[in-house]
């Protein structure tokens, strides 16, 4: 039994904007920010046990001011994930360029998804260690004020149960306030994939066969019509995977068993048997699998695909050459794919 563990990067996506501003809010919001990230691309293989070390990724950000000169004045902000696949991801800001004040660098200001969250309003909240966030201050009340510059250092560690994706998004959860133009507001809110920074999390597998040979035993006094099988069902491959993956079952003898040196077109020297795997059942008389595409099994190994593979001999051995052993060779090709690979199925359900 052959196995394959493969990896195959994602295509690089064009980075996405990080606002405080987008969606519902925007419709009513007085302050905020916007921006964007950018940095050279850097790659997430969840199955690599030194995870993905510090990455530097800078975000240019440009306030929101309000109509009849209202401005943004302070922005308060955490990063989270969408769901507990995120955990353990730090994201600390390193340094903030600003005509104005800014604290929290040297803060991991990212929150596990079901960590208390910080305190940010009113924004006159300091960033502490028990108390994490970024805090930017915008003095000015001129075109040249309304930007920041900041760069955070990225680190993920290893088997994060990530998806498989171009880049890695993240939700911004903030307050803010304004000043000038009239009453001055304080203003709470979240916005789903605010930010998203060019590390692309890989399509990457790992499996492998689980379980004894096929083993028929000796079948020399089985009747020639008489089936013997099908074998045990705990031999299975196990698939791990951050995305989905196709599967390819193959036999070099085309699903006939015979002794070293033996003669596959003679009936004498064969044994036919079938094997059945990801829900098809093949045979000499039906060798062509159909490639399967599995959804993603996910990355720990709790939520591993498991996949029985079976084997039934379709005839005995009475009146076949003597030999010690009759054998065959099945090869199974697991390959990690895109995530908009068409025709996703639930393999271990086949």
């Amino acid at each position: 039994m052959n196995t394959n563990t493969r990896l195959l990067s994602l295509i690089i996506a064009t980075l996405t904007l990080f606002g405080l501003t987008s969606g519902a809010y925007a419709q009513s919001a007085t302050c905020g920010i916007t921006g964007n990230a950018t940095a050279s691309a850097a790659s997430y293989d969840p199955f690599n046990p030194t995870g993905l070390g510090s990455t530097a990724v800078q975000l240019s950000l440009r306030r929101v001011n309000g109509a009849g000169g209202q401005k943004t004045n302070v922005v308060n902000f955490y990063l989270k994930g969408q769901n507990a696949a995120a955990d353990g991801i730090m994201i600390v800001p390193t340094s903030v360029v600003v005509d104005g004040n800014f604290s929290g660098t040297g803060l991991n200001i990212f929150y596990n998804f079901a960590q208390a969250a910080p305190i940010l309003a009113p924004t006159s909240q300091t960033p502490s260690g028990s108390n994490r966030f970024l805090k930017i201050e915008f003095t000015g009340n001129n075109a040249a004020s309304d930007f920041a510059t900041v760069i955070f250092n990225v680190t993920l560690p290893a088997n994060l149960n990530l998806n498989a994706s171009a880049t890695l998004p993240f939700d911004a959860i903030f307050a803010c306030s304004t000043s000038g133009g009239g009453p001055a507001t304080q203003q709470t809110g979240s916005i789903s994939n605010a930010i998203s920074f060019p590390i692309t999390v890989l399509s990457a597998l790992q499996a492998s066969y689980v379980g004894t040979a096929l083993d028929f035993g000796d079948v020399g006094d089985v009747a020639a019509g008489q089936t013997t099988g099908p074998t045990s069902i705990n031999n299975h491959v196990r698939v791990r995977s951050s995305g989905p993956y196709s599967l390819m079952l193959t036999s070099q003898n085309g699903y006939k068993l015979t002794f070293s040196g033996g003669n596959l077109a003679e009936p004498l020297q064969t044994l036919n048997y079938s094997a059945r795997f990801a829900g098809q059942t093949r045979s000499a008389a039906s060798p062509t699998f159909a490639t399967v595409t599995c959804l993603r099994a996910g990355v720990p190994a709790a939520e591993a695909d498991i996949l029985p593979l079976q084997a039934t001999l379709l005839e005995g051995g009475q009146g076949k050459m003597a030999a010690a052993n009759y054998s065959d060779i099945l090869t199974i090709t697991v390959t990690p794919l895109v995530t908009s690979a068409p025709s996703q199925f639930s393999c271990p359900a086949l």
